[in-house]
C-alpha cells in the first residue's frame, strides 16, 4: 500500500514557490508593480532604426520612462507605413514646483495626469527621436516643447494618451534636400566642371599665366635693382644722421657758454642802466643850471653892448644856441627818463617823442 503524501510538506513547497515568484518579479521587474505608471503612444513617420525596447524616454535630459514596444503599422489604402512606439512613463520622477519632493498633484489638476499632459501638449509638448550615442547609433525618445509645430494626432487609440511627434533634424535636412531639383543641380555642376576644364586647357589661360610669370620676374628684377640702389642711400642717410647728431651735440656744448655770456652781459647792462637812471637827474639838473646861468650872463652882456654892434649880434646868436641846446637836453632827459633802455639799444624807430 502506497504511503499517503504529507499535505503539510506540499503546502510548504507551494507557498515557497509563490514567494520565490513574487521575489523574482520584484527583483527582475525593478518593483514596477508598486510604481504608478502612465502608458502613452507616439507615431513616427520616419525611420526608428536604433530605437529598441528599453530605450530611454527623457525630458530635459532626465529619464522619465522607457520604450516598451516598437511596431510597424501599414495603411492598406494609402500604402504607407508608420512606426508605433509604446511608452511607459513614470510620473513620480517629476516633482512639484512648489514642493520638489512631492509628485505633480498641485494646482487645479488634482492628480489628473492625463489632463495635465493634454494641457502641456497644447503648449507645445512633442516627442522627437534623438541620438543617445553616435558610436552605437542608439536612439532615445526626447520630450520637449516646440510651440511653433502643429499638433498632429493619429487618433488610432482613443483610450490611450498620444504624444504628438516632430521630425528629427536629419529628417528635416533630408526633406530639404529632397525638395531640391537634384537633376538640375547635377547638370549645372557638370556644366560648371566642364567650363572649368575648358578654361584650364585654353591657350588664353596659358598665355595669361606666361605673361603673369614674366611680370613677376620683371617685378623681382626691379625689386633687386631698387634694393641695390637703396642700400647706398641708407648708408649715406645713416652717416648723415650720425653727423647731424654730432652737430647737435656740439651746438649743445657751445650754447651753454654763449647763453651764460649773454646772461652776464644783460646783467651788466641792467646795472649800467640802473646807475645811469640814478645819476641822470643830478647831471641833468647841473647841466640845466649851467645853461640857465650862461643864458643870464649873455643877456647881461647884451644889455651892456650897443645896438647893432658886432658883439651884440654874437651874443644874441650864442643865446639862441644855448636855448636850443637847453631844449634838446630837456627833451633828451625826458626821453631817457621814459626809455632808459635806449642807452643800450638806441632809439627805436617806432617809439614816439
Amino acid at each position: 500500500m502506497a504511503k499517503e503524501a504529507n499535505k503539510t510538506l506540499i503546502g510548504v513547497f507551494v507557498f515557497g514557490a509563490i514567494l520565490l515568484t513574487v521575489v523574482a518579479i520584484l527583483v527582475l521587474g525593478g518593483g514596477q508593480l508598486f510604481r504608478e505608471q502612465l502608458p502613452a503612444v507616439a507615431y513616427f513617420d520616419g525611420s526608428v532604426k536604433g530605437l529598441g525596447v528599453g530605450a530611454k524616454v527623457q525630458m530635459k535630459g532626465v529619464t522619465v520612462g522607457e520604450v516598451q514596444s516598437v511596431r510597424l503599422l501599414f495603411h492598406p489604402k494609402n500604402l504607407t507605413f508608420i512606426n508605433r512606439v509604446f511608452i511607459i512613463a513614470n510620473p513620480r520622477v517629476v516633482g512639484s514646483f512648489f514642493d520638489p519632493a512631492d509628485k505633480v498633484e498641485s494646482g487645479g489638476y488634482q492628480g489628473d495626469l492625463e489632463l495635465l499632459i493634454a494641457t502641456l501638449i497644447n503648449r507645445g509638448l512633442r516627442a522627437k527621436l534623438d541620438v543617445e550615442s553616435f558610436v552605437t547609433g542608439k536612439l532615445l525618445v526626447s520630450l520637449d516643447f516646440y510651440p511653433e509645430s502643429p499638433v498632429r494626432l493619429r487618433g488610432l487609440e482613443p483610450d490611450m494618451i498620444e504624444l504628438p511627434t516632430v521630425q528629427t533634424d536629419f529628417e528635416k535636412i533630408a526633406k530639404t534636400l529632397g525638395q531640391l531639383p537634384m537633376e538640375e543641380v547635377v547638370f549645372q555642376a557638370k556644366d560648371t566642371l566642364q567650363a572649368i576644364n575648358s578654361l584650364a586647357r585654353s591657350p588664353e589661360l596659358r598665355e595669361a599665366l606666361h605673361a603673369l610669370n614674366q611680370t613677376l620676374q620683371h617685378t623681382e628684377t626691379v625689386a633687386e635693382s631698387l634694393d641695390e640702389q637703396i642700400k647706398p642711400l641708407l648708408v649715406s642717410l645713416n652717416a648723415t644722421v650720425r653727423d647731424f647728431g654730432k652737430l647737435v651735440r656740439a651746438i649743445d656744448t657751445q650754447v651753454a657758454p654763449v647763453a651764460e655770456s649773454i646772461t652776464d652781459t644783460a646783467r651788466d647792462a641792467g646795472r649800467l642802466v640802473q646807475q645811469f637812471e640814478e645819476q641822470l637827474p643830478g647831471a641833468m639838473d647841473s647841466l640845466n643850471g649851467a645853461l640857465v646861468q650862461a643864458e643870464e650872463t649873455l643877456e647881461a652882456i647884451e644889455e651892456m653892448t650897443e645896438e647893432d654892434s658886432i658883439l651884440q649880434n654874437e651874443v644874441t646868436n650864442a643865446l639862441n644856441e644855448i636855448r636850443l641846446a637847453a631844449r634838446a637836453i630837456r627833451q633828451l632827459a625826458d626821453y631817457l627818463d621814459r626809455h632808459p633802455e635806449a642807452l643800450l639799444q638806441g632809439k627805436s624807430t617806432g617809439s614816439g617823442g
